[in-house]
């Protein structure tokens, strides 16, 4: 087999490389705290929602037997997911995604560049699972059954995981511009 092109890398998976931020030291922390912050909101969207559904009352000209909804642990599940997926992206060191650092010198993916691509599918599989998760309880739970007055906690489920999905993002290119926040610690 020939190599089509000079550029060409049999290793590599797309035929055209994916841009590399290069960002400054202001917007690198700009990032980090922008990404925090919307993890803290996303935070806050589950929680008020677990609030109000707490206090949670019939109105009062229902019958007797009618019995407001209330979030239970399966509201949970999609938010202890992509908080899962999220760290484990998060803590990921990037620099053993490229087989440069595999300690594989001939041309194979070295053993880290594999195993540190199976951690960050692992990451994002749970970030997204928990996305399709809280779709799959806003649209069973909320919509389905007519549930209509308490839509909102389905909402505000989506939109949690919405934003520790993009919270995750926001993290990746902030922090993947350079190496400077390589930390030795030492004892």
């Amino acid at each position: 087999m020939s190599i089509p092109h000079a550029t060409y890398d049999p290793r590599r998976v797309f035929r055209f490389s994916l841009p590399r931020f290069e960002v400054g030291p202001k917007v690198r922390s700009g990032g980090t705290y922008l990404s925090g912050g919307l993890f803290a909101l996303s935070y806050f969207f589950l929680f008020d929602a677990a609030t109000i559904s707490s206090h949670a009352k019939p109105p009062p000209d229902a019958p007797y037997d009618v019995v407001p909804v209330h979030m239970s642990f399966v509201d949970w599940i999609p938010a202890i997911c992509s908080t899962l997926g999220f760290l484990i992206t998060s803590l990921l060191d990037k620099s053993h995604l490229s087989a440069a650092f595999s300690g594989d010198s001939w041309g194979g993916d070295g053993p880290a560049a594999v195993r540190a691509r199976v951690v960050l599918f692992i990451g994002v599989a749970l970030m997204a699972g928990g996305l399709a998760g809280s779709l799959t309880v806003l649209i069973l739970k909320y919509i389905i059954t007519e549930y209509t007055d308490y839509i909102y906690y389905g909402i505000m489920n989506v939109a949690m995981n919405g934003g520790i999905m993009l919270s995750a993002i926001v993290l990746w290119i902030s922090q993947s511009g350079s190496d400077e926040y390589e930390y030795q610690l030492t004892v």
